[in-house]
């Protein structure tokens, strides 16, 4: 259970506040806004304009050291999220799914439309009632 309910009060009583905490270092509230920017980059439903938005925020170096903190199965999940038609190859290790990010939030990658937005003139395939049916099942 949290001691103060409003995180944000607390933090901006810490910011407004520096004397009274001479031990808090610039490198710890560094820490911590590299902490909740993760936060905010592992979440789903970020897109490019709002990653670049966030870079604009932090800064550069700061957005690139949170970056550098994402495990390398968040930065694969990252590299998926902004480029569904990357080859395998450019996103199966984490450094190469951090360079793939990289290079799409750069603009060296060209995503087109269909890759945004599902077609809907695609008809969906219909499901099958009978799968999954317990007179189907093997091993009684």
């Amino acid at each position: 259970m949290a001691l103060i309910p409003d995180g944000r009060t607390a933090l901006s009583a810490i910011l407004a506040h520096e004397s009274l905490f001479p031990r808090v270092n610039d490198s710890d509230l560094s820490g911590a806004a590299i902490k909740l920017a993760r936060k905010q980059i592992v979440a789903a439903g970020l897109t490019r304009d709002d990653l670049l938005k966030l870079k604009e925020t932090l800064g550069e170096d700061m957005f690139e050291k949170t970056l550098d903190s994402l495990t390398p199965y968040h930065v694969k999940l990252l590299a998926r999220r902004l480029d569904k038609t990357a080859a395998e190859i450019e996103v199966n290790t984490g450094s190469s799914a951090l360079a793939h990010v990289r290079k799409v939030l750069a603009g060296n990658v060209v995503l087109e439309a269909s890759d945004l937005a599902e077609q809907p003139d695609q008809p969906k395939p219909a499901k099958n009632k009978y799968l999954g049916r317990k007179a189907f099942r093997t091993g009684r």
